[in-house]
């Protein structure tokens, strides 16, 4: 009568590096995470601006993104990072339902992020089509989030299966692999779609060439989230179903990483008032050595209106108004800044040059005006100096036809 017997494989260096891994990547993205959400609350208050559908959203997605790493974290004290043949059947049991559960944790977080960043966009660009768009996406995003957290719960049949293979049940061959894999690529499709949404929004709006890379990079910023994916998905590839604690080490940390660094990269972009200083440079101080003066009375310009037709303005013009009949609405306070640029009350009111007919026109576009919204420059700096002497001499103008 023979019987086999479990050799343990000894190898403490790669279990304690397994461990540094594990400890590292989660402390460092939870901080990530959590820091990047406060700034972005800290932000809303600097602007004295009220919580939006967007801030609830990725809020409600912090407390998700714990379910991965608080299961992380207890996996180390139940055998993550070792080899099965290492682990106590207890032990084993422990690991499985932490495992279950982390898995739990990833649809609702992702459908929060990304519900967050497709609200967003629709305030930011307020186009129908554009909001249609946004909303066929987010349609995509729940039905995948149902699917993932379904197919997750069903793999093994009981549910008790997955951690409990001393009852009789069955659970889908290489599931972690096969379902894991799905949803996956599922929602990394839908990550590429998001991520090119604004893309043709940006380059419609008549700004220059400068100012929307700047834009673009700001949105591109949630690339990062599609690198972690494919991480991930190589990570999913090299599990080994017999080796379970050891090689779920990697899936397990790409996992929450792609968790925490969305949330981190959909804050980002909404962090503009806390580092606007240093941003805008130049720029930023002569605004503010102009709207500083007690008797500017300057507005912010929050809302840029993009030509959508032929109709559009002159070259490196854009309308500035609350809603335009032949443009798109562009909600530019949100990203931090109302706008690059500041017009004074005074300035705005006789600044404009008056042609034969009586008709506003402006004397460096040699066009008439026709009255909807202001025109503004927007791909050169206003100077200043040259704003101030353009109302002293029209001041002085009103003042000799009030003479005559």
């Amino acid at each position: 009568m023979s019987s086999t017997k479990v050799i343990p494989i000894v190898d403490p260096e790669l279990v304690e590096y397994n461990r540094r891994i594990v400890l590292a990547a989660t402390i460092t993205v939870l901080f990530l995470s959590n820091a990047s959400f406060v700034l972005r609350l800290v932000a809303r208050r600097m602007q004295s601006q009220r919580l939006q559908a967007d801030d609830y959203f990725m809020g409600l997605a912090l407390p998700f993104s714990y379910i991965p790493a608080v299961c992380l974290l207890y996996g180390l004290t139940c055998g993550l990072g070792m080899h099965q043949v290492n682990v106590s059947k207890q032990d084993l049991r422990k690991f499985n339902i932490s495992l279950f559960i982390l898995q739990r944790g990833n649809p609702p977080c992702l459908f929060c992020v990304k519900t967050s960043i497709l609200i967003l966009y629709a305030r930011l660009f307020r186009t129908p089509t554009f909001k249609r768009v946004c909303f066929g996406v987010w349609v995509f995003t729940a039905c995948w989030a149902v699917a993932a957290f379904t197919s997750n719960i069903l793999q093994c049949t009981p549910v008790s299966y997955f951690w409990n293979k001393a009852q009789p049940g069955h659970c889908v061959p290489n599931a972690l692999i096969v379902i894991g894999m799905t949803n996956g690529v599922l929602s990394f499709v839908g990550d590429l779609i998001i991520l090119a949404l604004p893309i043709p929004m940006i380059w419609s709006l008549q700004i220059n060439l400068r100012r929307k890379l700047a834009l673009n990079a700001i949105f591109f910023i949630g690339g990062f989230v599609c690198l972690t994916s494919i991480f991930r998905f190589v990570a999913l590839a090299h599990i080994n179903v017999k080796d379970l604690t050891m090689t779920q080490v990697a899936p397990g940390v790409w996992t929450y990483i792609e968790l925490g660094i969305g949330i981190t990269c959909g804050n980002l972009p909404l962090l503009r008032p806390l580092f606007g200083r240093y941003l805008a440079g130049t720029r930023t101080g002569s605004k503010n050595a102009y709207s500083g003066s007690k008797s500017s009375n300057s507005y912010p310009l929050s809302r840029v209106t993009a030509s959508v037709n032929g109709r559009g303005d002159t070259d490196g013009f854009q309308k500035m108004n609350g809603r335009s009949k032949y443009g798109a609405d562009v909600d530019i306070e949100s990203l931090g800044e109302a706008s690059d640029l500041e017009l004074n009350r005074t300035a705005a009111s006789v600044g404009m040059a008056h042609g034969g007919n009586g008709v506003p026109y402006d004397k460096e576009l040699g066009d008439t005006w026709n009255g909807e919204g202001i025109q503004v420059k927007t791909d050169v700096d206003l100077k200043i100096e040259r704003v101030r002497k353009e109302i002293e001499i029209e001041t002085a103008r009103n003042q000799s036809r009030l003479v005559r």
